[in-house]
């Protein structure tokens, strides 16, 4: 398998874990055994961490987290994460935390070009990270590295604000003396879950860049 194959088989693979799963979806990838691979590609420490929770944890956790306008909801979405817009004169130019800011629609954009449909789940965002990861393994199992190299310099770099949003949600959660301690458990090994599986999908774009820089570099010297 060439880096480029194994780099989109790893991130399809996690791209779905971002987002909400209807149990039989869950089930499904808990019975995969590929699974495995994803757990031994991350190594220590990731490896722990990424032990699938059970639905019951994942339904809990995700009910929370990865539902908008939760009160402990951490969207892995690129334009909550980036100023709004970057033209002059917009009212919300520099506004953070607003969906459909630039990312969206230029990935909009992306999407129509590639006759991509975004699932109708998506619709207001259409830079969330499950799409995101999956359309760059798709650039990379197509063997276009430089589009790919392109997709995670302009729309993968803000991973680490998110991380941030899960430190956040973690503390809030740990500190909530009204919250069940079965539902705080939940909500903490979720968050763990989660901030484990973006370690992992940072350092993968960053294989994907590094490989796509390479084969860019010897291009250019040939």
């Amino acid at each position: 398998m060439s880096v480029m194959t194994n780099v989109a088989y790893i991130l399809s693979l996690i791209a779905p874990l971002f987002s909400y799963l209807k149990e039989e979806d869950y089930v499904s990838m808990q019975q995969n055994p590929a699974w495995q691979d994803v757990r031994a590609a991350a190594g220590a420490p990731l490896q722990e961490a990424l032990s699938l929770p059970t639905w019951s944890a994942r339904s809990s956790f995700q009910n929370e987290l990865l539902v908008p306008g939760m009160p402990l909801a951490a969207m892995p979405v690129e334009s909550l994460y980036k100023a709004w817009s970057t033209q002059q004169g917009n009212a919300f130019g520099a506004t953070r935390g607003l969906y459909l800011g630039d990312p969206a629609r230029h990935l909009s954009q992306v999407y129509r070009e590639l006759a991509i449909e975004v699932p109708a789940e998506f619709a207001s965002m259409p830079d969330h990270l499950t799409l995101e990861l999956e359309l760059l393994a798709l650039l990379l199992d197509a063997g276009n590295g430089e589009a790919a190299r392109q997709l995670a310099a302009d729309h993968l770099d803000w991973l680490d604000e998110y991380d941030a949003a899960l430190a956040d949600r973690a503390d809030m959660a740990a500190h909530n003396e009204a919250l069940p301690s079965v539902r705080r458990r939940n909500l903490l090994d979720g968050i763990a879950f989660l901030r484990a599986l973006a370690a992992l999908a940072q350092r993968t774009v960053g294989e994907a860049l590094a490989f796509a820089n390479a084969a860019e570099g010897e291009a250019v010297a040939v």
